[in-house]
């Protein structure tokens, strides 16, 4: 069986935080979302809160946004921005595209939202993405309650969750000390870490210094964000 490579999104496959840049293009369709006062005072509020913290505010923005239009603007947003330079980190999509030229599976995981990472998707080809789910009312908005995150150890349960629906009956990855298939694992910020740690085969990308330092320590790989990436082994 071939393996598979599973990218977290911002800031690793994609140059943006993809929460922030789909926001103020939602906010140009929809500016009766939220008055740029009441945003300015969240942003002030979020600049010392942990990754978990911050998509519980950010997310509770979206309460009342229909469904369907989320999504549309998604389409839109990424429409206007893939096009352009840097959107993408060149290296890192060249080793997604090599992974599915050797007949490796694709599969995003991100604490994003569907409206921004479905395009990405679809463009990059990805097997399955893991994102964060928001709940939705009987009337097909969002109620700004997040029905499933997807940060941190919510990484790590859902390669080995993955996994498992490839090979029925096979040990987690940390307990088995021969796993079915090898994978491989692209992160940026420390809420990445427990995904890299579910994979055989870690790769640090860019230069966050407690991932530098957790790259050392263990001896993982870091691949500069502006650098051509040495060939696969």
């Amino acid at each position: 069986m071939s393996g598979v490579a599973f990218f977290d999104v911002d800031e690793t496959l994609v140059s943006v935080r993809t929460l922030e840049s789909f926001l103020m293009a939602y906010l140009k369709e929809v500016p009766s979302m939220i008055s740029m006062e009441r945003l300015q005072q969240l942003a002030k509020q979020v600049v010392e809160l942990d990754r978990e913290e911050f998509n519980r505010i950010y997310f509770a923005i979206w309460a009342g946004q229909p469904v369907e239009q989320v999504l549309e603007i998604g389409e839109r947003w990424y429409a206007a921005n893939e096009g352009t330079s840097g959107f993408y980190r060149p290296n890192v999509l060249g080793r997604l595209r090599k992974h599915q030229a050797d007949g490796d599976r694709v599969v995003l995981v991100s604490g994003s939202f569907a409206a921004p990472l479905r395009p990405i998707a679809a463009a990059v080809g990805a097997d399955h993405v893991f994102c964060t789910e928001l709940e939705v009312a009987p009337d097909g908005t969002y109620t700004g309650v997040i029905a499933a995150a997807m940060i941190g150890e919510d990484k790590r349960r859902a390669v080995e969750s993955y996994l498992a629906e490839l090979t029925p009956g096979s040990a987690p990855l940390a307990d088995s000390s021969a796993p079915p298939v090898q994978t491989w694992g692209y992160g940026d910020h420390p809420s990445d870490l427990a995904l890299l740690e579910g994979v055989t085969d870690p790769v640090v990308v860019g230069s966050d210094p407690a991932m530098l330092a957790v790259a050392q320590e263990r001896g993982w790989p870091v691949w500069p964000i502006d650098q051509p990436l040495a060939p696969r082994g």
